[in-house]
């Protein structure tokens, strides 16, 4: 994968397992990221700066392919391997299932790609 940039409209730092407010914390970033729809725009979610591993704390964002405001800071996705994850049911579901995969990650940079289209695929970054 050749390097991307995309802009940034939020972040914040949480925990799939031990942050009670995750849920709350991951809706509010995309709540804001509404605001800044535009037509064919495709939306982001990272995650990066992992502590350890899918148990640990990381740093979740939201992003945008357009640039949804004048001060927006710049992101590269990162060119390493990655392995796609069609979204068929839901997000989650899907996150569920990877976490039981035996895919050899590399925790730097994981992250969903929201098509203009309505399709999802969630990229996994690997080691190999």
């Amino acid at each position: 994968m050749k390097n991307k940039d995309i802009f940034l409209i939020s972040e914040t730092r949480t925990n799939n397992f031990t942050d009670p407010d995750v849920a709350v914390k991951i809706g509010g970033l995309w709540g804001q990221a509404q605001k800044y729809q535009q037509e064919g725009a495709i939306f982001y979610g990272i995650y990066a700066d992992y502590e350890s591993d899918y148990k640990g704390d990381y740093t979740v964002s939201v992003a945008s392919s357009i640039c949804p405001f004048k001060e927006a800071k710049t992101i590269s996705i990162p060119e390493q391997k990655y392995h796609a994850f069609p979204v068929e049911k839901d997000v989650f579901a899907t996150w569920q299932e990877i976490w039981k995969t035996e895919l050899d990650r590399s925790y730097l940079f994981d992250y969903e790609e929201y098509s203009a289209d309505g399709s999802i695929r969630i990229y996994i970054g690997l080691n190999t």
